[in-house]
């Protein structure tokens, strides 16, 4: 695709010089442009239309009407109605809160109940210190469960030492050959690795078909059967917790 793209703007280039050649190159760059505009729409539109059937599946297993409703709106209603229940299952009154600070105090109080399971001491901690201490000590018996060494790696260097590791265990459990390939060549191969399994699991035709043609046809054709089933992209993953709310919520080191 690169190659094209150089040749064609080499091409072009070399016309603009000359005269009887600017209407043409003129018509060039504008037919390239919409052309490049209208396949980043195309992309958008598919983006938009994904996170719409996954936000709506999601609100259909939380008995929210989605009907006449926006994505920013379900997805505002999806996120109101966990952090509520979250609450409740922590025994936090959500009564006349903001759900904001609600969002907050439901956070601390699950980082306070690991602390208490990792047995960290919470003595004079406010919420972002003992959400450090949490993660820290999480990151580290990941670390050693993978078997990754941890003297002499600070916290960021210990981290993206744990999520290579993860990648390759998740590589081969999928029989995928890890040798010579970087962290983001093996997310790409287990990708379509786990694509083409949920195809099979749900009998689909593959042949002659690309893996954004696959990943399109799942997402918008087969979801719901896909999400029951939790297959790929719906696969529940290990260690929620200890990403979801420490990763992604710890600025970096």
């Amino acid at each position: 695709m690169m190659k094209r793209w150089i040749t064609a703007a080499v091409l072009a280039f070399s016309l603009v010089f000359s005269p009887a050649a600017i209407s043409f190159a003129s018509d060039f760059y504008k037919g390239f442009a919409e052309d490049l505009h209208r396949k980043q729409d195309v992309e958008e539109d598919k983006k938009e239309t994904y996170q719409r059937i996954f936000i709506k599946m999601e609100a259909k297993e939380l008995g929210i009407a989605t009907e006449g409703k926006d994505s920013e709106q379900i997805a505002k209603e999806v996120a109101e109605t966990k952090i509520k229940r979250s609450a409740k299952k922590l025994g936090i009154k959500t009564e006349g809160k903001d759900i904001k600070e609600l969002a907050k105090e439901v956070h601390h109080a699950e980082v306070k109940k690991k602390a208490e399971e990792l047995g960290i001491d919470q003595n004079l901690k406010d919420p972002q210190m003992l959400a450090e201490d949490v993660y820290q000590e999480m990151l580290r018996q990941k670390a050693k469960e993978l078997g990754v060494e941890t003297e002499e790696r600070d916290l960021r260097g210990l981290k993206q030492a744990v999520l290579k590791a993860i990648v390759k265990k998740e590589a081969k459990e999928l029989d995928i050959d890890i040798k010579g390939k970087d962290p983001q060549k093996l997310q790409e191969e287990i990708h379509d690795k786990k694509l083409y399994q949920t195809a099979k699991e749900l009998e689909l035709n593959t042949d002659h078909k690309s893996n954004s043609q696959l990943f399109d046809e799942i997402i918008t054709e087969h979801a719901e059967e896909a999400r029951e089933k939790r297959l790929f992209p719906f696969e529940k993953r290990d260690g929620d917790f200890f990403w979801n709310h420490h990763v992604k919520r710890r600025p970096n080191p």
